[in-house]
């Protein structure tokens, strides 16, 4: 059982009734709640050892991120609650951790990683590319963005815009490459052919900059500059070409809004809250245009204040190691912290960052903008809610479920004639894919292309841990097949112990239409259906059915799970076949020789001169390596040829040259009827 050790706190750090306690922490597993002078919790955290654990908080040797840092420089007091074992602590937490929401508790699947878009300026020739975090100082970095398809969409209008090159292969003057496709396109200028000037090169990407960065009327300027000095030239088509580039800019930039003409970088924060939900909306402002919003939504915060809720937000923000941090931040009311964070922010940034509360002028209506936005986008999440949960409901209706399906995970086998046979599971939880409990399987009993043997293995191997209560059963297994596979699926399931009323077992088939079966109906068209193990009869779903579009949603995402793992396996096959067989290069030297050639095509063709140049090989390995890849090749050579048919010999005359269709009527052709 657990019980609960409280003291109350004092007004300073000196007198503050965590110095005392911190002489006297139990040796036990339990749960420990940081809280400050006000009394509010700041973080929960559960231990095996509450000693060690808490102490490690305030040991002058302990690197702390940024996040700890400020919330240790705020804690006054310490709350404990001793359980007798660690799973009852880590069960514990997880429900104070929801009741609560403490604006330290950062969790791990709530971080928030937002994506940059990469310039290497240190590059000769730079490129732009999308990474989650920065860490290269001579680089330049825009954004963040909001999401990936943001970001995605901006690399998108550069590459169609200005013709930037994409390709990952060093260019430092030494060496020249055949232009890929984008050459032939017009959308890079391929200074891979080693012919291109570097001041060239280098004016697309002070123009990327400046598009990157919103200096939209310089970038006009420069452009038209360029289209006047093209014509006065008499090139009209590259001047042209210009004019293009010109109006179709003129279209991006007036489809974003601009909010400032100071080209300020601003977050405007705010928060709506409406029965026990909360939305937390964040608007990014770069260069004076909003460059996106985000929204973090939390259910069930009825007893999280505020504050708490809003510093929830700030801390996923920005006391990340990757945190881009604007030059000011705008709140929707004073927060507790806020002093302390603008300290810490100050330090990372080595600048000046303003974090402040506007009450009137335009900066208030930008907080009142993300207050608006947060709104709606709460009653939008509410209403998607209910859809989901109705959807879930007719699922149980029409399928005569003993609960609603909540949880379902779903399994599909894929093999490639027989061989390299995997598994896929996919987890899904309220009507949405729960990345977390997917998992992939390497079938390692079964040999050749025997999906039921697969099924059984599979099924056995996750859900023996459910039966000593490791993991708990899902609301419904969705198996990709027919009856055969759903049978296999049953039966171990019994051999496991586990009966058919403890968890709903179904499986989505494809039949075949009336069409195929050759008969003639008004529609000819293919059907699915639902089979259950020991029932005769088939479940057929209209095509239209919200019911059918549920299991085709989370089939179709265990069929691509299940073949991009076996594709993935596959090309690890093709690429390390060759270079795996070859004497003395291990993984180190592999890894090497891809990095440099790029390709295993390009190591084929490499001279024992240009081998010799990769990092780590030596002369006479680079010969090895050479004279291994050429017997190799010819022995590939001879296989292609001895599986070649013979040419069949052409009829002479026709047209000239003879013709190219086999003759019919040669005796060898033909059957001897005498």
């Amino acid at each position: 059982m657990a019980k609960q050790v409280q003291e109350s706190g004092k007004a300073s750090w000196d007198d503050s009734p965590i110095r005392e306690k911190l002489q006297h922490l139990p040796d036990a597993s339990g749960v420990y709640q940081f809280r400050s002078v006000s009394g509010d919790i700041l973080y929960i955290g559960k231990a095996k050892s509450l000693r060690q654990r808490v102490r490690s908080y305030f040991q002058p040797s302990a690197n702390h991120t940024l996040r700890i840092q400020i919330m240790v420089s705020l804690v006054h007091d310490v709350t404990l609650i001793v359980t007798d074992t660690e799973a009852e602590a880590l069960i514990l937490e997880e429900q104070l951790i929801k009741s609560h929401r403490p604006r330290y508790n950062v969790l791990l699947k709530d971080d928030k990683s937002y994506p940059f878009c990469k310039l290497t300026v240190n590059e000769r020739y730079p490129r732009l590319f999308l990474v989650r975090e920065k860490h290269d100082p001579k680089a330049e970095y825009y954004g963040p963005y909001p999401s990936v398809k943001d970001a995605r969409q901006v690399l998108r209008m550069v590459s169609r815009h200005f013709p930037l090159r994409t390709s990952k292969m060093v260019l430092d003057g030494t060496k020249a490459y055949r232009p890929c496709l984008n050459f032939q396109l017009h959308r890079c200028l391929a200074p891979c052919r080693g012919t291109v000037e570097v001041s060239e090169y280098q004016q697309v990407v002070n123009h990327v900059r400046m598009f990157l960065r919103g200096r939209d009327k310089e970038l006009m300027g420069d452009l038209e500059a360029d289209m006047q000095e093209a014509s006065e030239q008499l090139d009209f088509e590259r001047a042209a070409t210009i004019r293009d580039q010109i109006q179709a800019l003129r279209r991006v930039f007036e489809r974003q809004m601009v909010l400032s003409t100071k080209g300020e970088d601003q977050d405007v924060l705010n928060l709506y809250r409406e029965a026990e939900s909360s939305v937390v909306q964040v608007l990014f402002i770069r260069n004076g245009r909003l460059l996106g919003t985000d929204c973090f939504y939390e259910s069930g915060s009825s007893e999280a204040s505020d504050d708490n809720l809003l510093g929830l937000v700030l801390n996923r923000l920005y006391t990340g190691e990757a945190a881009h941090i604007p030059r000011e931040i705008l709140l929707p009311f004073p927060y507790s912290d806020q002093q302390a964070l603008e300290e810490a922010l100050n330090r990372r940034a080595e600048r000046r960052v303003y974090v402040s509360v506007p009450k009137k002028g335009r900066k208030r209506e930008l907080v009142m903008m993300a207050f608006n936005n947060a709104k709606f986008n709460l009653t939008e999440q509410h209403g998607r809610l209910e859809r989901e949960s109705n959807v879930l409901a007719q699922v149980q209706r029409f399928l005569r479920l003993r609960k609603s399906p909540e949880t379902v995970e779903a399994f599909d086998i894929s093999h490639l004639s027989g061989t390299m046979t995997v598994a896929s599971l996919v987890c899904w939880r309220q009507n949405h894919p729960h990345k977390e409990g997917y998992r992939k399987y390497r079938i390692r009993s079964v040999a050749g292309g025997d999906d039921f043997a697969s099924m059984e293995e599979v099924l056995t191997r996750r859900y023996k841990r459910a039966v000593s209560g490791e993991r708990p059963l899902p609301d419904l297994i969705l198996i990709d097949g027919g009856k055969g596979q759903v049978n296999a699926a049953a039966a171990a399931l019994q051999r496991l112990g586990i009966r058919s009323g403890e968890v709903e077992l179904l499986g989505l088939a494809k039949g075949r239409s009336e069409r195929l079966r050759r008969l003639r109906r008004k529609h000819n068209e293919d059907f699915e259906y639902v089979v259950r193990p020991n029932q005769k009869n088939e479940i057929r779903l209209p095509r239209n059915s919200v019911v059918l579009h549920f299991l085709q949603n989370i089939r179709d995402e265990t069929h691509r799970f299940a073949v991009e793992f076996q594709r993935s396996l596959k090309r690890k096959q093709n690429l390390s076949s060759l270079i795996d067989e070859i004497p003395g290069v291990g993984p180190q030297r592999k890894r090497g020789l891809l990095r440099h050639f790029g390709s295993l095509k390009r190591l084929q063709s490499a001279t024992i001169a240009e081998i010799v140049e990769a990092p780590g090989i030596p002369e006479p390995l680079a010969a090895e390596i050479h004279a291994f890849l050429r017997e190799a090749e010819q022995d590939i050579q001879n296989q292609t040829h001895a599986v070649r048919p013979e040419p069949v010999e052409a009829c002479p005359g026709g047209v000239e040259g003879g013709d190219p269709r086999p003759c019919l009527d040669k005796p060898s052709m033909s059957k001897d009827l005498d």
